[in-house]
């Protein structure tokens, strides 16, 4: 989860704990004026490959959007 955090804050992503839902945290993304978000949960260390895959495309940092996994991933 530390990583993800780390990832989502080089684009500009903001957590709000506080948001979610018992064991979930939300990650927002502002985007063309509009605020985006996505829930994931908090349960365990490492977050599901298919967490990561819906963060993408829910905040355009996937590669249809011209973010490539390196650009994405890369520190």
């Amino acid at each position: 989860m530390r990583d993800l955090r780390k990832i989502l804050s080089r684009f500009d992503c903001w957590e709000d704990p506080s948001r979610g839902k018992g064991s979930h945290t939300v990650f927002f993304r502002e985007i063309d004026g509009s605020v985006f978000s996505y829930p994931v949960p908090t349960s365990s260390h490492d977050v599901c490959s298919v967490y990561v895959t819906g963060i993408r495309k829910r905040f355009n940092l996937a590669p249809r959007d011209g973010v490539t996994d390196q650009q994405f991933y890369d520190d």
